[in-house]
């Protein structure tokens, strides 16, 4: 009696604790709200019931998710749609013994088919997701071969992966870009905050010095008579040498979403890195990025000249998604998304030689300001390109 009493309970308990029930109630979901430390991983897990489903969630959300390993708290992610587990939620259950009369209504009716003796039915195992259940019957192209028992096979699998990294929506301008790339400060006097570093627990008073990960809490001090909202962006940065009269080099290293406040100073959450977060840097409020749609920039003929400054760093031979600086802005008719060819003039050098008049590299401008623009390098033709190289604005977005 004993044994078979620990048995039951043991059935009972396999049974609230089965996967497939979990599952089964996750999957109601149409949507998802990001929270602080999900994943896609984990969504996969939840929501599909299988980690390795990923994919799935990001394809019904290129929209949204510009990169798969990053995702940000507030986002809705879709759930809606079909996928496949990659193990079966519950074993074959073995073959019951049935009645002629069970066996007849199980079995596919079929008028023109002759009667014939009535075979024991196979009771169908019970799939976490249903709807997965045309799929795993359907047939490969390759002849009579049957679909693979666990998931689509890997040739498939990755093709699709492929075709979601690639049949993306055109974007000409890019959130990450216009944050990451930096700017000229042109003298302007910036309301910088300074950044003091990693907060672990969450306490103003930490003495850790190391650079601050995604998510991790920092803590800034506003400038004197500056005051942060819970949810505002600041941008954080190094700040770099002084060019003429085009004032500093600023080189961001992330963004940071205000969270809390603790004795004047402000505690922020880490949302993006493009370099390491140390204490030390600067911060103030993040520029709004606004999307350009879809369109492609369409050329112009007349477009604005003017000279190629260089990169934030030195580099002799360029390379491609550089950042460049150009002395032409806002005032000048630079928008960004617009796209400038960066010539070499023909003249003829102090040692008799002559240079053509020849394209040396292709620039997009991400990011505007009233008399200079920062541009991304694209088709390098020639990576030697000097500082007061011209550009010439050859094509801008529809406006």
């Amino acid at each position: 009696m004993l044994r078979t009493f620990s048995v039951k309970w043991l059935g009972i308990s396999a049974l609230v604790l089965s996967p497939a029930v979990g599952y089964g109630q996750a999957t109601q979901a149409q949507t998802h709200t990001v929270r602080h430390g999900d994943t896609l991983w984990e969504l996969a897990r939840q929501y599909r019931g299988d980690p390795f489903l990923w994919p799935d969630i990001y394809r019904m959300n290129t929209a949204v998710v510009e990169d798969p390993h990053w995702i940000y708290p507030g986002e809705v992610l879709h759930l809606a749609g079909e996928s496949m587990a990659a193990v079966p939620a519950v074993d074959t259950p073995e073959l019951p013994t049935t009645t002629a009369s069970q066996a007849s209504v199980a079995q596919v009716s079929d008028t023109t088919a002759p009667s014939i003796e009535p075979e024991p039915a196979v009771t169908k195992p019970e799939v976490a997701h249903q709807a997965s259940l045309a799929e795993l019957s359907q047939v490969e192209s390759r002849g009579d071969e049957p679909a693979p028992l666990f998931g689509p096979k890997p040739s498939r699998s990755l093709e699709e992966t492929i075709r979601a990294s690639t049949e993306k929506d055109y974007r000409p301008l890019r959130r990450s870009e216009f944050y990451s790339s930096g700017f000229l400060t042109e003298k302007q006097q910036l309301p910088w905050a300074k950044v003091l570093g990693p907060v672990t627990p969450s306490q103003i008073g930490s003495s850790v010095v190391n650079n601050a990960m995604p998510f991790r809490t920092i803590a800034i001090e506003a400038p004197h008579g500056a005051t942060y909202q819970i949810g505002d962006t600041l941008l954080l940065a190094r700040r770099g040498p002084e060019w003429n009269s085009y004032g500093e080099v600023i080189l961001p290293t992330g963004l940071a979403r205000v969270t809390d406040t603790i004795s004047g100073r402000y505690l922020a959450s880490v949302v993006a890195m493009y370099g390491p977060i140390r204490p030390g840097q600067s911060a103030l409020p993040a520029e709004k990025f606004t999307p350009a749609g879809s369109a492609h920039a369409v050329g112009v003929s007349d477009g604005v000249h003017g000279k190629y400054l260089g990169g934030p760093v030195r580099q002799d031979l360029k390379t491609p998604q550089m950042v460049a600086f150009i002395d032409k802005g806002r005032q000048d008719g630079v928008a960004a998304g617009d796209i400038f060819e960066i010539r070499r003039k023909g003249e003829r050098l102090d040692d008799g030689s002559q240079t053509a008049n020849e394209v040396l590299a292709t620039l997009q401008i991400v990011h505007v300001r009233d008399h200079s623009a920062t541009g991304r390098l694209l088709n390098i033709l020639l990576p030697d390109i000097p500082p007061g190289s011209e550009v010439r604005q050859v094509a801008k977005l529809p406006s």
